[in-house]
């Protein structure tokens, strides 16, 4: 997952975990396996993540709550904690809004794995999870970045979520609220509207503050730039009825089976890494950098490097 400079960043970050403190360098099939768990870890996820798919209801409960408590209560957001959690990384959201969320992961294998790279924030495996998650099981685009790192003195990594506003305002928006929202699309009043759609007051005045709280219309009814965006996309097309991913559990049973073992190799693995201050040789580190894939960096290791 990621780009090919970030992934060769990790590659050399394990690298310079894997040296002893005298500076002699762990057998290279100690360092071969370690790098095979990470890979395996990221895999795993990767795998569970292209295997799930949260339905649109589902998606809409945790978007409209209010608080992080009711967030973290929504289906969606505990099947996404699972998710994770299998692969060890044990997810809480700290703040919710129409269009941010802030995660929260107290320790991970993958933290402590790169804990000889701190000072720095080290954890973007996990923004880039994250991301791909809300992307493609839930249907969110989405900017994820580390914010703070415990290999940075953090008490915990935090990851801010920018959500995409026009896709996330199609998603938490229900039949009744997109009926009003065509209404005053198309210049009706909001009075007028609410009369035509027979609603009450109350829920007229409910159903206005959805659309004002996403900032699609004024108080008056006037559409704001994303509400005029969201007219041109129109709703989100109906997807085929489909159960939602934990109904079904073994949908994933074999995804995440592999994630909790290489979550149980890596942290047998860490807690015995030193730390260190210093970087791998400049060439180990450039061949990381260069490097694509797990595969390549290996085979370019092994042919262009002698290991003890």
């Amino acid at each position: 997952m990621g780009d090919p400079q970030v992934r060769g960043d990790r590659f050399g970050g394990a690298l310079a975990a894997f040296e002893e403190p005298a500076g002699r360098s762990r057998s290279f099939a100690e360092l071969v396996a370690a790098l095979n768990r990470l890979n395996g870890l990221e895999a795993a996820l990767a795998t569970a993540i292209a295997r799930a798919r949260v339905p649109l209801p589902e998606v809409r409960q945790l978007l409209r709550a209010q608080t992080p408590a009711q967030a973290e209560n929504a289906p969606a957001f505990q099947f996404m904690r699972e998710v994770f959690s299998q692969v060890g990384i044990p997810l809480d959201l700290e703040s919710v809004g129409p269009f941010a969320l802030t995660f929260a992961v107290d320790a991970s294998p993958y933290a402590r794995l790169f804990a000889a790279d701190a000072p720095r924030r080290t954890c973007g495996f996990v923004s880039e999870a994250l991301s791909r998650f809300l992307g493609t099981s839930v249907g969110l685009p989405a900017d994820v970045d580390e914010v703070a790192c415990r290999n940075e003195g953090a008490p915990r990594c935090r990851f801010g979520v920018a959500l995409d506003p026009v896709a996330a305002s199609a998603r938490a928006l229900d039949a009744s609220d997109w009926r009003l929202f065509e209404a005053l699309s198309s210049g009706v009043p909001p009075s007028k509207a609410a009369q035509d759609l027979g609603l009450g007051d109350d829920e007229r005045d409910y159903r206005m503050e959805v659309l004002i709280s996403h900032g699609l219309v004024r108080s008056d009814g006037g559409l704001l730039p994303n509400g005029g965006a969201l007219a041109a996309a129109g709703p989100v097309p109906a997807e085929d009825p489909r159960e939602p991913p934990w109904r079904d559990v073994s949908r994933l049973t074999e995804a995440i089976a592999f994630a909790a073992s290489a979550a149980e190799a890596l942290v047998e693995v860490a807690p015995r890494m030193p730390a260190r201050d210093d970087a791998p040789d400049a060439e180990t580190a450039a061949l990381a950098a260069e490097c694509h894939s797990f595969a390549e960096f290996l085979a370019r290791a092994s042919k262009g490097r002698s290991w003890e």
